[in-house]
């Protein structure tokens, strides 16, 4: 029995497939097969059933799930102890989403990547909810996304920098130069959203709601150059960070509305599982992120 195989195994049961976990895992299907064929021969079990299209672990699965799970966690572990005073290594997985990647990390994970090249850093990208299911499932080792507050029982939360949401035009669109924009003012109009699901989405339609106001649409367009984009050639009005479209005002190519208030204020969070091992390679991570953006840092109380 090998840690691969073990760690293999865990993956297909976090992810709940064979072609998920080879992309993960960075194998070839083939060599996912192999590894749980090799496993179930040496115990002389099966460990996975299909039931329909539901791919099921047998009760001798979930026995050596638990196992497995001590096993991989005292092998990061030993190695995190024994590498103490080494070079840092191993696999940094992170999740961010996009306008902090490119507006606030970008610099941060280059001269990460420099400072440790001995670690392979591995981005993905989303929103909260969906970084939180990978969180527990061990998928991500850190995630970094922006929220209006985040509080989970079993996920230790840093509350970073605060991150204003405005509403984005071209200069030419109707709305723009108007002053005090309200909820009203967004009737039939189009509105352009980057992340459907994201919080200051889920703010704006409730405020919307609230005025009793319909726009025409929602249109989800998931690359926030793509979002910008549209925008620009008057197609909607973009609900993006203000961070997202700094040059763009500045070269006067878009323009944030001017609004009576802006509800939309939002803050930057990075969180881990409360009972993450905390690896050299996460750690100086998140040291990085505190001593290059010094813009605030607590640690989020959940309610008890």
């Amino acid at each position: 029995m090998e840690i691969r195989q073990l760690r293999t195994f865990m993956s297909i049961v976090k992810l709940g497939s064979f072609s998920e976990a080879a992309r993960q895992q960075g194998y070839t299907q083939s060599s996912v097969t192999s590894h749980i064929q090799l496993l179930e021969k040496e115990l002389g079990v099966a460990l996975f059933e299909r039931l329909g299209h539901a791919l099921m672990l047998t009760s001798a699965g979930e026995q050596l799930y638990s196992y497995a799970e001590k096993i991989i966690r005292l092998d990061d572990e030993t190695h995190a102890a024994l590498q103490h005073n080494v070079e840092p290594a191993g696999i940094l997985r992170v999740g961010i989403s996009e306008s902090i990647t490119r507006y606030r990390l970008e610099n941060i994970l280059t001269e990460y990547a420099l400072l440790y090249p001995n670690v392979e850093l591995h981005l993905t990208l989303g929103t909260n909810t969906y970084f939180q299911d990978l969180i527990r499932k061990n998928v991500l080792d850190l995630a970094c996304c922006l929220e209006e507050n985040i509080q989970e029982k079993d996920l230790t939360v840093y509350k970073l920098w605060p991150e204003t949401i405005g509403l984005i035009v071209a200069p030419s669109h109707p709305l723009a130069g108007k002053k005090l924009i309200n909820a009203h003012f967004l009737a039939g109009e189009t509105i352009i959203v980057t992340e459907i699901n994201s919080k200051y989405t889920e703010v704006l339609t409730e405020e919307l709601e609230k005025a009793k106001v319909n726009p025409l649409r929602l249109l989800e367009i998931e690359q926030l150059h793509a979002a910008k984009t549209f925008a620009q050639k008057g197609l909607g009005i973009a609900v993006l960070p203000l961070i997202s479209v700094r040059e763009e005002i500045a070269k006067g190519t878009l323009c944030a509305l001017d609004l009576v208030e802006t509800p939309w204020k939002m803050h930057a969070f990075m969180f881990h599982h409360k009972d993450k091992w905390l690896a050299a390679p996460l750690k100086l991570f998140m040291k990085l992120v505190w001593e290059r953006l010094p813009l605030g840092k607590e640690v989020v109380e959940h309610d008890r």
